[in-house]
C-alpha cells in the first residue's frame, strides 16, 4: 500500500446523459410514503471494481458505456428528472402533505444523469487485495486504505440539504480507469429513488444492455416497476382522509421502532439543529424520543475493516447457536448477525444487563400482501429496533448467541402485512416524515444492512471473456456502529445459498473497540 493513498483521480470529461428515446409527455409522480421518509438518508452508493481485461484492449470505451446508459435510461426516465418537495400542501391527499417528495420527468427541463469520466495513474491492485487473498491472508482488510470518495464527483444530490440547488440530480455515475487497465464504476443515488435492491436492478439492466450492444444483438426488453403508489396502496385505512385512524396509529406505535427526533434539542448535541426553514412549529407532532447523543462519541477515531467469514466459519457459528437450542428455528443469517452483535458488545465492554440494540434495515417488498415485484424501484425499507435479550433468558455465556439469534427472528416476525399496513397509515399522516430516525449509532447501537441475494457480483458489462470483478463496495460514511453484510465474490450463476462463498462484513467501529474485536479469539466462531 502507498503511504499516500490518494488515487490522484483526474476528471477527463463530464456530460449529462438522457434517455435515447423519450416516451410520453411531462409526468409528475409522487414518491411513496417510505421514499419520503428516507429522503434525508445518506446516498445509496456502490462501486464495482473490475480487474484489467485479459486482452490489451481497454475494458469498454466510455462512449460505449454512455450509449448503453442512454438506452437503459429509456426504461428509467425518472432518474433523469427533477426531485422536489410537493408544491401544494394540504391535510388531505397524502402525497401533497408537508415534505412529500415528487419527481417530474419527460420534460424539456430534465436534468439527466451526470456521467463523469476520470482516470487514475495508480494500479488498483495496490489498493484492493484480490478475492483469493481476502479469503485467506487478508481476512481482515483495512478498507480505509482505499480512498473511494475520490471516485465520486463533488456534485450534490437532490434533497441532500435545504441549500441544495434545484437542478441537483437524483443519480450520479463516474467511471474511472486506472493505469493498470482496471476500471471502477461508481453509482450514487438519492436514497428516495433507490435502495441497494433498486440499485442492483438498475446496474444489472445497464450491464445487460451493454452486453447486447457489444455482441451486436437485439436489445433486451427491460421491465423495472416504477409505481410508488403500489406501495402506498398497501397502507391500512384511508390515508387521504383528514385525520388518521387511532386504532391503526396505536398498532403502528407499538411496533419495535425507534422514534428519535432530529429536530429536538438535546444538551451536548454535537452539531446545531437543522430544522427546515418552513417547518410549522404549531403543528401537532407525533410523540418522539430525544436522540441519545451521549451514547455516541462522534469525534472519536473510527476504523473501517472488511472481515471475511468463510462458509465453514458461518456453518460453525450456526451449529454453535442451534446446539444451545436444537428446537429453535433460527437461520444462518440470524446466527451470523447475533454472533457479530454479541462479539461487538463484548468488545465495547458493555456491562452485562445493559440494553443494546441491533437496528436492522430490512426490505418490505416480500412482506406485503400481495408482495411487491422483485424489480420494484424505490426505497421500501424499514429499520427494526431489535433489543438484546433479557438477562433472564441468558443464564450463561453459552446461551447468549442462541438467545440473541432468536430475538432477531422473533422481532422481524412481528412485521406482518397488517403490521406494515398500520405503519404505512401512521407514516402517511406524519407531519414531517424526515423528522424521525428509526436508527442510531454509538456504544449501545449497531445500524445494520445486508446486501444478500442482490447478486451484485453478477454485474457483467461484457459477457464471456470480460474482465473479472475484483470487488464491490457498499459506500457508507465512517460512523461507529455501521455494519453491512455482502456475499463474497464467487461464481456468477445466481444460484446457491448466500453463504456458499462466505460473506464480507463491512464494519465501522471506534478504534479501541475494533482493536479489541479483532483480538477476540471467539470472533471466527
Amino acid at each position: 500500500m502507498f503511504e499516500n493513498n490518494s488515487l490522484d483521480v483526474r476528471v477527463t470529461s463530464s456530460s449529462n446523459v438522457f434517455p435515447s428515446i423519450r416516451q410520453g409527455s411531462t409526468t409528475t409522480v409522487p414518491l411513496s410514503i417510505i421514499d419520503s421518509t428516507v429522503s434525508g438518508f445518506a446516498p445509496c452508493a456502490g462501486i464495482w471494481y473490475y480487474d484489467p481485461p485479459s486482452s490489451p484492449e481497454p475494458f469498454l470505451s466510455t462512449s460505449h458505456m454512455r450509449n448503453a446508459l442512454s438506452k437503459t435510461l429509456t426504461s428509467y426516465p425518472q432518474l433523469c428528472g427533477r426531485i422536489r418537495f410537493a408544491k401544494t400542501q394540504s391535510k388531505t391527499g397524502h402525497t401533497n402533505r408537508y415534505r412529500r417528495v415528487h419527481v417530474t420527468y419527460n420534460a424539456e427541463t430534465d436534468i439527466g444523469v451526470p456521467f463523469i469520466v476520470a482516470e487514475s495513474p495508480k494500479n488498483l491492485a495496490d489498493f484492493i487485495p484480490s478475492t483469493a487473498s481476502r479469503k485467506a491472508s487478508s481476512k481482515v482488510w483495512d478498507a480505509s486504505q482505499l480512498p473511494s470518495h475520490e471516485l465520486f464527483p463533488a456534485t450534490s444530490l437532490a434533497l441532500s440539504s435545504d441549500s441544495t440547488p434545484a437542478d441537483a440530480p437524483g443519480l450520479i455515475i463516474q467511471i474511472t480507469t486506472f493505469a493498470c487497465g482496471s476500471t471502477a464504476i461508481a453509482l450514487e443515488f438519492a436514497h428516495c429513488l433507490a435502495d441497494a435492491h433498486s440499485m442492483s436492478v438498475f446496474i444489472k439492466d445497464w450491464a445487460s444492455i451493454s452486453q447486447t450492444i457489444q455482441a451486436g444483438e437485439a436489445l433486451p426488453i427491460l421491465s423495472p416497476t416504477f409505481d410508488p403508489q403500489l406501495l402506498d396502496s398497501a397502507a391500512g385505512g384511508d390515508i387521504d382522509a383528514k385525520n388518521p385512524d387511532p386504532a391503526l396509529q396505536e398498532q403502528a406505535r407499538n411496533l419495535p421502532f425507534h422514534r428519535f427526533d432530529w429536530y429536538r434539542q438535546v444538551p451536548g448535541q454535537p452539531w446545531p439543529l437543522q430544522i427546515p426553514p418552513d417547518f410549522d412549529h404549531s403543528q401537532r407532532l407525533s410523540p418522539t424520543s430525544p436522540i441519545p447523543w451521549a451514547d455516541w462519541k462522534v469525534e472519536a477515531p473510527c476504523l473501517q475493516r472488511i472481515i471475511h467469514f468463510s462458509a465453514d466459519e458461518i456453518q460453525s457459528i450456526y451449529a454453535h447457536a442451534i446446539s444451545q437450542d436444537p428446537e429453535s428455528k433460527i437461520s444462518k443469517h440470524d446466527a451470523l448477525l447475533a454472533h457479530l452483535w454479541t462479539r461487538i458488545n463484548e468488545a465495547r465492554l458493555v456491562p452485562r444487563g445493559t440494553q443494546t440494540y441491533l437496528n436492522m434495515t430490512f426490505g418490505i417488498r416480500p412482506r406485503l400482501s400481495p408482495p411487491l415485484p422483485d424489480n420494484f424501484l424505490g426505497s421500501p425499507i424499514l429499520i427494526a429496533a431489535i433489543q438484546s435479550p433479557p438477562l433472564s433468558a441468558v443464564p450463561g455465556e453459552n446461551s447468549l448467541l442462541s438467545e440473541s439469534a432468536k430475538q432477531i427472528r422473533k422481532t422481524l416476525q412481528v412485521f406482518t402485512p397488517s403490521a406494515i399496513a398500520a405503519h404505512l397509515h401512521d407514516a402517511a399522516f406524519e407531519y414531517c416524515p424526515q423528522r424521525i430516525w428509526q436508527g442510531f449509532l454509538g456504544d449501545k447501537h449497531l445500524l445494520l444492512t445486508t446486501w444478500l441475494y442482490l447478486r451484485v457480483h453478477d454485474v457483467d458489462f461484457v459477457g464471456n471473456g470480460g474482465p473479472s470483478l475484483r470487488f464491490v463496495e457498499s459506500v457508507m460514511p465512517s460512523c461507529d456502529g455501521l455494519v453491512q453484510i455482502m456475499e463474497a465474490p464467487g461464481h456468477r450463476d445466481g444460484t446457491g445459498h448466500w453463504s456458499r462463498n462466505g460473506v464480507d462484513v463491512n464494519l465501522f467501529l471506534e478504534k479501541d473497540v475494533m482493536e479489541r474485536l479483532l483480538e477476540d479469539g471467539l470472533l471466527w466462531g
